[in-house]
């Protein structure tokens, strides 16, 4: 096992793997404000284009937390960041968010970008915490290719 960190409250950060996936998806829908989740061959491409930036945070072989962490070659992405809500509170998101950054800087990527629902507070109140900051100059746009003919 790669160990990216250890921390001396006993739970260390690895890169995320697709072997990972079932656990992954089991927390991140349970974390409120998470919605369109990656299949394993979706993750896997995610994995593949940006390796070693996505992590995931255990315990005694218990996920407490997960981000994926990617980039287009100029900005950075974080996606699906969550933690446990028996993790929660003990520094686990913020050395997840450490790590992400740190690997992102690594690679002379420039601005991290991330997306939140407007209705989940908790999530915009860590992002502003962190020293993230909300953009309101903005409008995000999607369009959802399988459907567009």
């Amino acid at each position: 096992m790669n160990v990216v960190n250890n921390h001396s409250d006993s739970y260390n950060l690895r890169p995320l793997t697709t072997s990972d996936f079932d656990n992954v998806i089991t927390l991140w829908r349970s974390t409120d404000g998470m919605s369109q989740l990656e299949s394993p061959e979706e993750l896997q491409r995610f994995l593949d284009r940006n390796p070693d930036c996505s992590i995931l945070a255990e315990e005694d072989g218990v996920l407490l937390g997960a981000i994926l962490c990617g980039h287009d070659g100029r900005r950075g992405y974080m996606y699906h960041a969550a933690v446990s809500v028996y993790a929660r509170g003990r520094g686990v998101g913020r050395a997840m968010v450490e790590h992400c950054v740190a690997r992102l800087k690594q690679l002379q990527i420039q601005r991290l970008t991330l997306f939140t629902l407007n209705d989940n507070c908790p999530a915009k109140e860590f992002w502003k915490h962190l020293g993230f900051r909300q953009r309101n100059d903005i409008s995000l746009f999607a369009l959802d290719l399988k459907e567009f003919d």
